[in-house]
């Protein structure tokens, strides 16, 4: 089942998993005390961004499975092309398993949902408050590519 809480950009729940920002607000409001390098900040974030977009697409596709491969196809294309970054991003996480680093991951986690609530709210004109239409899937699976870069260090 598919449930949508404040709006789509702000929590999305989905049966077997689960991606939602209030928690990360949460831990993103405690001082982490690790420290991760410029390029270890950078894959995570683009990890966090491929598990929030992953969530909004997955439930879209439940909201509209005539629209499912529509959706899917254009963020399977995204995840590709993050690969490499993706893959640093897995072997970053296996480093950073304490409280402290958790902290710091579930903050970067929040920073990035409100990134891509911003971005789909501003440059989309897809509303967060509002339960989202077929077109605001579409509209969001194909400009994943207009997504800000998170540049090199």
């Amino acid at each position: 089942m598919t449930a949508f809480k404040y709006g789509l950009f702000l929590a999305v729940s989905l049966s077997g998993h689960a991606v939602q920002a209030a928690p990360m607000q949460e831990a993103a409001q405690q001082a982490p005390t690790a420290q991760l390098s410029p390029q270890d900040e950078r894959v995570i974030r683009i990890m966090a961004r491929k598990d929030v977009v992953g969530g909004i697409i997955s439930a879209c596709g439940e909201m509209f499975p005539e629209m499912k491969d529509k959706m899917q196809k254009p963020h399977a294309a995204w995840v590709q092309a993050q690969k490499p970054d993706l893959e640093q991003a897995a072997i970053v996480m296996v480093t950073y398993t304490s409280r402290e680093d958790a902290k710091l991951t579930s903050k970067l986690l929040g920073e990035e949902h409100q990134k891509l609530r911003k971005w789909a709210e501003n440059d989309l004109g897809i509303r967060g408050d509002a339960r989202p239409t077929a077109d605001d899937c579409l509209k969001l699976a194909d400009k994943l590519d207009t997504l800000p870069a998170h540049p090199q260090p």
